[in-house]
């Protein structure tokens, strides 16, 4: 299995004939980076660091390791990858080794995969979990042999279900990010699809982890950034559903909806922070995680009508 940071960017790009990667190792001793015992026709899978696996593959060519001995040598050889940043790092790395002993060598592998976006990704359910960096440390960008029952697991009917939900919290998870990213990859021609945005911001406490409360960037570039508030946010609290758990902000409410603005920011309306903080404390509070996304849900969809409609089959 091959794992990346940050990976899901452009996932339409791991759609590939000849999909290239490279492998690293930096030491005294002989040691190859792992990928060097791959064959032709080994099977890989692809996925993001805290996400899950999103393609799958076969490898279609492998290349002797290349050794260095020098900086200036790698300077040269990166070059081709155009991916300075990734190879800065191990540049910086690498130097710092030699300073101390000039019997350091970076060793790089390359090889190429022929490999197609998975049409549902999977996280790291099941025997998967000790794959999951946002639980064990250490598996951030590693490239390493899967286990015979994570292959069987994998082969068989692989658990394809986001993480359950028990309690709101700001940060998105990766398998839900990467589950969307790779949805909209696939089946709509956004190109301008670069993140996923909290849709009533995290600032004031909008949940980052649940569906109902996240959009496309796309879809919100038209929008105040900062911490402005979506006006759906305070008209869905006085829908018949919701109003008696906010009665006692409806007189705040009702003042911030004289006008018609489709975001109501601090600039405005300086308390308007404050009491969607308190809105949203009280939603959290409540029992049911399927009232509160199903409000975080209306909220949505009271500005995107279109997008909610795909909200669960992104699932």
């Amino acid at each position: 299995m091959i794992k990346r940071s940050n990976s899901f960017r452009d996932l339409k790009k791991n759609n590939s004939k000849k999909k290239g990667y490279f492998e690293i190792t930096i030491g005294k001793d002989k040691r190859n980076p792992p990928s060097h015992k791959l064959k032709m026709y080994d099977i890989i899978y692809v996925a993001e660091t805290s996400g899950g696996i999103y393609a799958k593959g076969k490898v279609v060519k492998t290349l002797s390791v290349d050794v260095f001995s020098t900086i200036e040598e790698v300077l040269d050889y990166s070059k081709q990858f155009k991916d300075d940043s990734y190879w800065l790092d191990k540049i910086r790395l690498f130097k710092d080794k030699l300073s101390s002993d000039s019997n350091y060598k970076l060793r790089c592998h390359q090889y190429y995969t022929n490999q197609k976006l998975l049409k549902r990704t999977i996280p790291y359910n099941g025997p998967l979990k000790e794959y999951d960096a946002s639980i064990k440390r250490g598996l951030a960008s590693i490239f390493f042999e899967l286990k015979e029952k994570d292959v069987k697991y994998l082969n068989d009917n692989p658990d394809c279900s986001l993480k359950q939900v028990k309690k709101l919290d700001p940060k998105i998870p990766g398998d839900l990010r990467l589950k969307i990213y790779s949805f909209f990859n696939q089946n709509y021609s956004i190109g301008h699809l670069v993140d996923i945005d909290h849709f009533v911001p995290k600032s004031v406490g909008g949940p980052g982890n649940i569906i109902e409360n996240l959009v496309p960037i796309g879809l919100s570039l038209n929008r105040y950034k900062s911490d402005s508030i979506p006006r759906s946010f305070f008209e869905v609290a006085l829908n018949e559903d919701f109003k008696t758990n906010f009665k006692f902000f409806e007189k705040e409410i009702l003042k911030l909806l004289k006008n018609n603005e489709k975001f109501i920011s601090k600039k405005d309306y300086p308390n308007s922070i404050d009491l969607a903080r308190k809105m949203n404390a009280v939603v959290s509070e409540w029992k049911k995680m399927d009232e509160i996304k199903n409000f975080y849900f209306e909220v949505n969809k009271k500005f995107n009508p279109d997008y909610v409609e795909l909200i669960y089959k992104v699932k």
